[in-house]
């Protein structure tokens, strides 16, 4: 979930050619729902594949990880998380899932 707006959201997945749906939280109520902080956001210029394109984020929404499972139980979440250790972190809490 990102504070960007729809069409932000839209060229990010694009680009990263992400196989799943990106939810733009612009307001920061799903957030909210989770306990993630947010901060009111702003409107910035980003590069992007056709060039300079102006975008709302909505607000901006602290980086934390939540691994759901099938049940909709929260079964991992991370307050703190990083791009560099995320992902084999939430592999660790997938493979749990699995036992």
């Amino acid at each position: 979930m990102s504070g960007n707006d729809v069409q932000t959201q839209k060229l990010f997945k694009r680009h990263e050619k992400l196989p799943f749906t990106l939810l733009a939280d612009e307001k920061g109520e799903v957030a909210k729902m989770f306990g993630v902080p947010t901060n009111k956001g702003k409107a910035i210029k980003v590069k992007g594949p056709t060039g300079e394109i102006e975008t709302n984020l909505g607000v901006f929404i602290s980086r934390w990880t939540f691994v759901i499972d099938k049940d909709g139980k929260i079964v991992y979440k991370n307050e703190k998380a990083n791009v560099r250790d995320d992902a084999q972190k939430v592999l660790e809490a997938l493979a749990k899932l699995e036992k």
